[in-house]
């Protein structure tokens, strides 16, 4: 049975990823979180899941420095520590889409560095899920002001198919490059406001993030719309 490290395995996404390998039976899950002794995790794994990166991109905008630190140097340190081991990383469509910002720079010098080992990356774009609503769908439902623009169109995806389709690429040991996960499509945020009934306003640029060649079983963006109708409900009744 393989063993399979699962950095940021606290994380939103990364404890997601966690609960499919374990719940998967085929692998042996070494779940890393901040503080563990990576070396050590990693030197006993077969494969490494990279999802510890921060998604915070606000925060790199305003601590630069802290965030290369967090993101850039700690891809380098456990790029080297699985130099016997198939590493994944997780990483974001910003690597493609924000080359202008601070978190998009060092988003993709991380795949930059996991790309010399031939490593695969996994890009994902805006999820929701877990019972958690952020970014522009938090903002949306709290009728607060959201800093893009409305014309932004993003291809949310259920974070928990984001990460059973990471787990089902394990088993491809020759799967590798860079793949971008996401709904089929995308739906701008002012249509999604209209649709839920929201009254945010919106100030900013346009910082559409679609997938490029999702997968064939990529979700319906229905679902984002379900979803958000769901939490919509249950905050009324509290």
């Amino acid at each position: 049975m393989k063993s399979v490290a699962v950095i940021g395995a606290a994380g939103f996404v990364g404890s997601q990823i966690a609960s499919c390998i374990a719940k998967s039976r085929k692998y042996q899950l070494v779940p890393l979180i901040r503080g563990d002794d990576l070396r050590a995790g990693i030197e006993r794994s077969d494969i490494v899941i990279h999802a510890a990166n921060s998604g915070k991109r606000f925060y790199a905008k305003n601590n630069p420095y802290e965030d290369f630190v967090d993101s850039v140097e700690k891809t380098a340190r456990i790029s080297g520590f699985a130099e016997h081991a198939r590493l994944i990383l997780i990483s974001s469509i910003s690597a493609r889409t924000q080359l202008d910002t601070v978190y998009g720079r060092n988003r993709r010098s991380c795949e930059l560095i996991a790309g010399t080992t031939g490593s695969l990356i996994v890009r994902l774009g805006p999820m929701y899920g877990a019972g958690k609503s952020i970014g522009a769908l938090s903002d949306l439902l709290e009728n607060r002001t959201v800093y893009v623009a409305g014309s932004t169109r993003y291809a949310y995806a259920d974070v928990h198919y984001n990460a059973s389709k990471i787990v089902s690429f394990l088993g491809d040991k020759e799967l590798s490059g860079c793949i971008e996960l996401g709904a089929e499509r995308g739906i701008s945020l002012q249509e999604l406001r209209d649709l839920v009934g929201s009254t945010s306003l919106f100030e900013g640029q346009d910082d559409t993030q679609v997938p490029i060649s999702p997968p064939d079983d990529a979700p319906d963006i229905e679902g984002v719309i379900a979803y958000m109708e769901s939490l919509k409900e249950m905050k009324g009744q509290q």
